[in-house]
């Protein structure tokens, strides 16, 4: 029996078109409409082609449109992507309080730092605000589906080291937060006097979190364990984690991630030298 070339192109077309569809409900956990990774479909009309005629093949790509299609962020702050992503961290500001009115007297020296998927915690960030670049990327690496990234900070005063607080730390004292989110203080921090300059554009008119679809904020409070405090407002050192399915530099400017640990540059280091002020710095960005 002879098979009508339209028809065979149809049957195929629908095969592929079914195959693909499949493929792409089996990607996406419910109940998302988006898929965590690009997805292509492929449909024909009509379905069932006559002699004479030709059917329109239509292809379309979905994209991940929010951060949660791409990672889990497990709390307190623990981020897991769902299939391989660039991860490219901001810092955005430091500032430990020192007085009951929530306001520094002194400057004082924050350290943040990151750990992949269970590594020791290497160093991102240390200085104080004068040393924020907000525009500069600390880190930019590529993550492996399920590998987890977490976050921890601490500061220095007087050659001592305070407590290392992360992302794993079951008080809560670092919290990852996505956009519309409320920073879990027991106050309104968005209408608090003490809040910081730095932190105001990260948070709408209503206190809640504003930032892009595809970032997550890292809030970090170092020097208050009393979470009804007004001193535990979540503003020691906050952390910007933008993630994307292409590198985010097109291979210009930065190492993969992100930090020149070949010229980290001559600081004297931390209490007891256990830290290099300038290594948080790429040497290499143009």
């Amino acid at each position: 029996m002879k098979t009508n070339l339209c028809a065979a192109l149809s049957a195929t077309v629908m095969t592929v078109s079914l195959v693909v569809a499949t493929r792409s409900l089996a990607s996406t956990p419910a109940p998302q409409t988006i898929p965590s990774i690009p997805v292509a479909v492929l449909s024909t009309f009509p379905t069932v082609a006559q002699t004479g005629t030709r059917p329109t093949l239509t292809w379309s790509i979905l994209y991940p449109s929010k951060v949660s299609d791409l990672v889990a962020v497990v709390p307190p702050g623990t981020l897991i992507p769902n299939d391989t992503v660039y991860a490219t961290v901001q810092i955005v500001g430091s500032g430990v309080s020192t007085s009951s009115s929530g306001q520094e007297s002194t400057p004082i020296t924050t350290d943040a730092r990151v750990s992949l998927n269970g590594g020791a915690y290497q160093q991102l960030f240390y200085g104080t605000q004068a040393d924020v670049h907000p525009a500069a990327s600390l880190y930019i690496k590529k993550i492996i589906a399920n590998e987890t990234l977490d976050f921890g900070g601490r500061f220095a005063t007087d050659g001592v080291w305070s407590p290392f607080y992360t992302t794993q730390s079951t008080n809560f004292q670092i919290v990852a937060l996505v956009n519309g989110a409320t920073p879990p203080t027991r106050f309104s921090l968005y209408q608090a006097s003490s809040m910081a300059s730095y932190l105001k554009p990260y948070l709408d008119a209503s206190g809640n979190v504003s930032i892009g679809p595809m970032s997550v904020l890292i809030l970090m409070e170092l020097n208050q364990t009393q979470h009804s405090s007004p001193q535990f407002d979540y503003q020691d050192q906050v952390l910007l984690v933008t993630f994307s399915t292409k590198h985010p530099n097109d291979g210009h400017g930065n190492n993969l991630d992100g930090v020149d640990s070949s010229n980290p540059g001559q600081g004297i280091g931390g209490p007891n030298g256990m830290v290099d002020p300038s290594g948080g710095i790429d040497d290499e960005i143009k």
